[in-house]
């Protein structure tokens, strides 16, 4: 199911308008038909967070697992993460575009990449804010 249907679906389930899930949101009703409509996405992890709670569902609910990776990414190391993580997925697609891999298999590899590239982030991080 798309972005759009979920937020629609779990916004008519709870009977609110477009205009009050917005109002909750701290957006606008545009937005939030943008969201349906348009399939587009909220740029922040907190408006996933709130929206998570609003509708009782895990956030996880709301993102799939690429996404979360990505926006933990902007989260932790800003523009530079976002693109380093864009381009280590886009890299890991060409890996996977085989489909020889069971599910699992490649689930396990997928944590464990992620895993290593959250171990460099964070050893950089380490030597960039060294005085020179």
């Amino acid at each position: 199911m798309r972005f759009g249907e979920k937020i629609k679906t779990l916004r008519e389930k709870k009977g609110l308008t477009q205009r009050e899930l917005a109002s909750i949101l701290g957006t606008t009703s545009k937005t939030v038909s943008n969201y349906e409509a348009k399939d587009l996405r909220p740029r922040k992890m907190e408006v996933y967070e709130k929206m998570a709670e609003i509708f009782e569902v895990n956030v996880n609910y709301l993102l799939t697992e690429e996404e979360y990776f990505i926006m933990n990414s902007t989260e932790h190391f800003g523009y530079q993460g976002t693109k380093d993580a864009q381009s280590l997925l886009k890299s890991m697609t060409g890996l996977f575009a085989g489909g020889e891999l069971p599910e699992e298999d490649k689930d396990a590899l997928f944590e464990a990449i992620q895993e290593a590239y959250w171990q460099s982030k964070l050893e950089n991080k380490k030597y960039a804010n060294r005085k020179k």
